[in-house]
């Protein structure tokens, strides 16, 4: 009897959420914004690599292959990637990460902590750019 009537006020609780409180259009606009966000992010990193002499800058535009260029260019083993995807090995494998964004932006002969800045939102669109064309 308790679980029929735990349904029936989990049906109750279904029923009266507002499924018109979401429009189409903001959902199309978050499309673009990431769409854009994503061809931005991908162009600066592809120049980035192409700045630091990576045969394969191009990798900046396939979502994985990315990030193996990404520790590949920062001096760490790009099998770290695979840490990525293991639980609380990823904790490691993201400290790596850092460490090879760091000796990205070294080689690019800017401060390393402006790193802290890409924690902002829109700023880091500001200090992406600066590494990758200032």
């Amino acid at each position: 009897m308790f679980l029929f009537l735990y349904d029936l006020n989990l049906v109750y609780l279904l029923a009266q959420t507002d499924q018109s409180a979401g429009s189409p259009l903001g959902g199309l606009i978050g499309l673009i914004f990431g769409l854009v966000s994503y061809v931005f992010g991908s162009y600066c990193f592809y120049n980035i690599f192409q700045k630091l002499g990576e045969p394969n800058a191009w990798f900046a535009w396939v979502p994985i292959l990315n990030t193996w260029i990404t520790y590949k260019a920062g001096d760490q083993s790009p099998w770290w990637i695979i840490g990525l995807f293991i639980p609380f090995v990823n904790f490691v494998a993201l400290v790596f990460l850092i460490i090879a964004f760091v000796n990205i932006v070294k080689k690019l002969g800017k401060n390393p902590w402006l790193i802290w800045l890409m924690i902002i939102p829109i700023v880091n669109f500001v200090v992406l750019y600066n590494f990758a064309f200032g």
